[in-house]
């Protein structure tokens, strides 16, 4: 039988309890800021994450979940039975997801004073390139830290929330991983700006 509601009288956490056991899809929509996204579920497990008919790849895929989880409107629809039609598998437990983001956001409320600044420079340490899980935060920036990279410009490039990113930079230079290199991302006036500057009224 198909469940459908909205976000506000049934949020997600609660959605995926009642849903846990259950094979199928779950179809949101309406959220804002978030493209319409599916959730394939198998008993205990979310199979995939899709958005746009395709699965997102782990790093995204948690950030999306996380900003869903967060979500206090939109709408849903369960489709009992319903399969990706691609091979893609996240195999997430159900209860352990929805633990891991709980403590995510706690963590993200107590260490939000301390975040870096959205427009400060970080390049990767010399350790950060030994070991990298391959679906961590720092494996899919390093190409970005490499350079030198803001937190702004992290956010644009891996298309995660920029509260997340700030995060994972406060953690990684806790560690050691990453190091701020002093300068700041700076802000280049546009063209018509700097046309306008020249203007004396």
């Amino acid at each position: 039988m198909a469940l459908f509601g909205s976000l506000n009288a049934l949020p997600l956490e609660k959605l995926l309890q009642l849903l846990a056991h259950k094979e199928g899809a779950v179809e949101i929509w309406n959220v804002k800021d978030i493209p319409a996204t599916t959730l394939y579920l198998k008993p205990g497990y979310i199979r995939s994450i899709d958005q746009h008919g395709k699965p997102l790849e782990a790093l995204a895929a948690k950030a999306t979940l996380q900003a869903l989880l967060q979500a206090r409107e939109g709408s849903f629809e369960f489709l009992p039975g319903a399969k990706p039609k691609h091979k893609v598998r996240l195999n997430w437990p159900v209860e352990k997801v929805l633990l891991s983001t709980v403590t995510l956001q706690d963590e993200l409320e107590r260490y939000r004073p301390y975040f870096p600044h959205p427009k400060a420079i970080f390049k990767a340490s010399e350790v950060a390139k030994k070991h990298l899980p391959e679906e961590s935060f720092l494996a899919k920036s390093l190409p970005y830290l490499e350079k030198g990279v803001s937190a702004e410009g992290l956010s644009k490039a891996l298309s995660l929330p920029l509260d997340l990113v700030r995060f994972h930079l406060f953690r990684l230079e806790r560690k050691g991983l990453v190091q701020r290199t002093g300068q700041m991302e700076s802000s280049r006036p546009g063209l018509l700006d700097q046309l306008l500057s020249g203007v004396r009224l």
